[in-house]
Formats: C-alpha cells, structure tokens, sequence
C-alpha cells in the first residue's frame, strides 16, 4: 500500500512481525495480513492511498483521503 503525500509508521499486535523503525510512504502487505499506519496529517490536501498491484488498483482497492 502507498500513500501519497505523508509518511507514516507501521504498527502491528503481531509481536512476531519484524517492522521497519522508521517512517514509509509504501508497505508491502501480505495476503491476510492485518497491520495499522499511524501518521501526522499535517499536509492538507486529497491525497491518494492505493495498492501498487494494478490488478488491485482496477478493482478498487484504493481511496482518497482529504486532509484540512
């Protein structure tokens, strides 16, 4: 998953899930896999978060977020 215009940080309940320290724009989901990206919204703006897999993207697995 990637989104635009903010970096966030991955967080898990998954202790046995090794996670990137620092901040991202892009993670690599696995199938089933559960996880949540905490970011500071301080970039107003639509902003686009979506999958890169374009067979995923056609299919709707994207969204827009509106930041004030």
């Amino acid at each position: 998953m990637h989104l635009h215009g903010h970096h966030f940080w991955v967080m898990s309940d998954d202790p046995a899930l090794a996670l990137p320290s620092g901040q991202r724009d892009t993670w690599l989901m696995q199938p089933q896999e559960r996880i949540s990206l905490v970011f500071k919204a301080d970039n107003p703006g639509l902003w686009l978060f979506h999958c890169h897999m374009l067979e995923h993207a056609a299919s709707g697995m994207g969204a827009v977020l509106s930041i004030d």
